[in-house]
């Protein structure tokens, strides 16, 4: 079975509003039915948040990088 192409697909967590799909994924990328003209950003909710912004293992790998 192909994937959807990329495109502008009801949100699959609030079908009111619409949810950007990159043809692979579904990205932060919205549009409100309140706001149709503006896109905004919001983290998705299946994506875990990072306390502090910092990435523990990246953070690890590149320290490391320099030793």
């Amino acid at each position: 079975m192909a994937a959807a192409p990329a495109d502008w697909y009801p949100d699959p967590h609030a079908p009111a509003r619409l949810r950007y799909w990159d043809g692979a994924r579904w990205t932060g990328y919205l549009v409100d039915p309140e706001r149709p003209g503006v896109v905004r950003y919001e983290r998705p909710p299946w994506v875990p948040a990072v306390p502090g912004g910092i990435n523990v293992p990246l953070s690890v790998a590149v320290t490391a990088s320099f030793i």
